[in-house]
This record gives structure tokens, C-alpha cells and sequence, in this order.
């Protein structure tokens, strides 16, 4: 079977957190550095590019009805390396991380360029506390709403969804807009209580998101329950106020952010299983509020599952998902817009050694529309993807 190691670190390391990692001491400090890299071919066949509209990114990227895209590309992994120092001082456990996330991908390439590339930096953030009185985080890390559906999604290791932005995104969807909201990388102010037996709580304050006044943070909770080997469950939400820019706003000049999602993942033996559910109003789909109100500001609803199931053979882990994210008009929306997101993924990922995984994945993502003068025209894209990421 894949090694449990190899999974935490995968996890770990978008939380950032080494795992593998290449440690050291520089007087009191411990220093670690730990990374991974991956790559896929993959190749989507554009079976109908879709109407466009509100809230949708294309299923085909830039391709067009009857175009395919090949590339060779990051998956829903960057390339990362992890750089993180931490101490004890004054009875206080102390800690920084800074993270470099790299794309394999250039933007621009082409008629004789050789293009830039694409990259950002996802973590840095300190940490200070200790076991009695909890940890207090400040800075740049992954956000507390949608973060155990992504962490738990197996396409983390590989591919899933959106392949044909290759060059415009640094790495692929795996199941964001298609089951889940995108966590994102957040600036945050976070608390994490001790822990009440096997009962985890957290909750912050974020950088708040959207156009308009921003007098208000957003704030994130998240409680998980672990139930060891067996499995781990999860509850989270979010909330943020919008104060709208003039003439951009409904009555109440507002449009708020909201949502909440409950999910878990069991294990029997080497059956996994895993599901997700969202709901929000102004949440939007894909990223957080995108697509979340009218030109009025009238918040949309929304809400999503993600289910899958794998099971382990050996070193080979066989797994399959699927999941849905819908958004629903307003009484103001006209304009043609998205009305769901489909995704379906069946993959196999083979541990060829505790650090290296192997994998591949076939996808089939459509997007429905509504809305608008006219017949709507689904989008609909299949996707083939192989290759491999390592850990270090």
C-alpha cells in the first residue's frame, strides 16, 4: 500500500509542516528543509468548451469545442520547499516557517520566448505557545474553512480538474469547484486550543476578501474529531461582512460571506472512505466568494459534496471520487451563468518507494449553465494524466 508516511507528508507539507525533512541545529534552533516536486503529462479533450458566464472558470481552460491540450505540468501540488526553524524559550515552544512554491509551467512561452515562470509563496508564518495554554499562529498559511477537503482529496497527489490552464494557474483543481471550496493560502491570526481528548479547535481572524470597504475581518472556525487509525471528522465555517463601494450594493449595502461544511473520512482495513459537504450564501463556488453575489450585491447560495472511496492493494492504491458544486441565480441575476459543476475521477497511485509515487488518473468534468437568452451549452472536457511526485 501507499506508506502512510509518504500521505503525511503530502498533507503535512501543505499545512506546513516537514515531514521528510533534512534537519539540523544552529545553536538553540532546530532547522529543517524539506520539499517536494511532481510533474504530469496530461492530455484533455475539449467535448464541448461550454457558454461561459457568472462564476465559471471554462472546464476547458482556453481550449475550444473539438481542441485537445496536451501538457506537461504541476498537479494540484506545486513544486515546494519548506524552510522552518523552531525553539523552546521561556517555557514557550517557538516556530517559523517560509515556503517557495514554484510551478513547472511558463506563461508567454512560444514564437521564440521562453516565457516566466509561475510560482508564488503560500507560507510564512510564526508560531508561539505550548500544551496548557495552546498556539497562536500569525501570518500566510492554508485557511481553516475547505481545508480538510482538499488535504483528503486523493487528487492532492496527482491531477484532477483543470489541467487546460496550464499557464495561467500554478497548479491543476484536483476536486475545487467541482466538490469543495478552495481553501486558499490566507493572511490569518489563528488559536489553536489545546486538545480535549481526541477534539481539535481552531479559529482566526482573516484578511478580508472582495472589492469594496474591508472594515471588517473575515473569521474562520474549524473543530476535528481524530478517531486514530479508524479515521478523523470535521466541522467548519466562515464568516465575513462586506461593506460594498457606492452604487455597487443592494439595499442593505452589504454582501456578506457565509458558509459552513461537515465531512469525514473512515477507514476499514485498506478501504478508505471520505465525504464533504458545503453550503454557503455569498460563498460563491471554485474560491472563496467568487461568483458569491449579483451586480447588485444580493448574495447567491451555494453549496456542494464531494464522496470517494479507494482502496489499497499492495503498494497500489485504486480510488475513485466524485463530486458536484451547484450556485444558485438571485431574483436579479439575467445574465447567463453557472449552474453546477460535475467531476469525476478514477486514479491509481503506486508507492514505488516510501518518497516517490507514481500515478494516474482519468477525469471527466462538465459544467451546466442557466440563465440568459438562449439555449445554454454544457461544457464538458475528459482528461488522461501520468506521472509522479516525490518527497524529501
Amino acid at each position: 500500500m501507499i506508506s502512510k508516511k509518504l500521505l503525511a507528508a503530502s498533507i503535512l507539507a501543505a499545512m506546513g509542516t516537514s515531514a521528510h525533512a533534512i534537519g539540523f541545529k544552529a545553536g538553540d534552533w532546530n532547522m529543517d528543509i524539506s520539499g517536494s516536486v511532481n510533474a504530469y503529462y496530461t492530455t484533455e479533450s475539449c467535448d464541448q468548451a461550454g457558454s461561459g458566464g457568472n462564476g465559471a472558470l471554462p472546464v476547458c481552460g482556453s481550449a475550444g469545442t473539438g481542441q485537445d491540450a496536451t501538457n506537461i505540468q504541476n498537479g494540484l501540488l506545486p513544486g515546494f520547499i519548506i524552510f522552518s526553524a523552531s525553539t523552546t524559550q521561556n517555557g514557550y515552544d517557538l516556530k517559523g516557517v517560509i515556503s517557495i512554491d514554484p510551478g513547472t509551467t511558463f506563461t508567454g512561452a512560444g514564437s521564440g520566448t521562453s516565457g516566466q515562470l509561475v510560482g508564488d509563496q503560500r507560507r510564512v508564518f510564526l508560531e508561539f505557545g505550548n500544551k496548557s495554554m495552546g498556539t497562536f499562529k500569525l501570518g500566510r498559511d492554508i485557511g481553516l474553512f475547505g481545508q480538510n477537503a482538499i488535504l483528503n482529496d486523493m487528487s492532492l497527489l496527482a491531477v484532477g480538474g483543470g489541467s487546460g490552464f496550464n499557464g495561467a494557474l500554478n497548479t491543476t483543481l484536483g476536486s475545487i469547484g467541482a466538490g469543495y471550496i478552495y481553501t486558499e493560502f490566507q493572511p490569518q491570526i489563528t488559536y489553536t486550543a489545546p486538545a480535549i481528548g481526541n477534539l481539535g479547535l481552531s479559529i482566526g481572524a482573516f484578511q478580508p476578501k472582495g472589492s469594496g470597504e474591508r472594515d471588517t475581518a473575515g473569521i474562520q472556525g474549524l473543530a476535528s474529531y481524530s478517531l486514530g487509525d479508524a479515521g478523523k471528522l470535521w466541522g467548519a465555517f466562515i464568516q465575513q461582512s462586506r461593506d460594498q463601494t457606492a452604487g455597487a450594493a443592494g439595499a442593505d449595502g452589504q454582501s456578506d460571506i457565509s458558509g459552513f461544511e461537515v465531512g469525514g473520512t473512515l477507514n476499514f482495513g485498506n478501504l478508505g472512505l471520505t465525504g464533504n459537504y458545503f453550503t454557503g450564501q455569498g460563498l460563491g463556488t471554485t474560491l472563496i466568494g467568487f461568483g458569491g453575489a449579483d451586480r447588485l450585491g444580493n448574495e447567491r447560495d451555494s453549496d456542494g459534496y464531494l464522496v470517494q472511496a479507494t482502496y489499497k492493494v499492495g503498494s497500489t492504491k485504486f480510488g475513485v471520487n466524485y463530486g458536484s458544486s451547484q450556485l444558485d441565480a438571485t431574483s436579479s441575476d439575467t445574465a447567463r451563468m453557472l449552474d453546477e459543476t460535475n467531476q469525476l475521477v478514477l486514479g491509481v497511485y503506486h508507492n514505488l518507494t516510501p518518497s516517490l509515487t507514481l500515478a494516474g488518473e482519468y477525469i471527466t468534468r462538465e459544467q451546466k449553465f442557466q440563465r440568459g437568452v438562449g439555449p445554454s451549452v454544457d461544457g464538458e472536457s475528459d482528461t488522461f494524466a501520468i506521472g509522479a511526485i516525490l518527497f524529501f
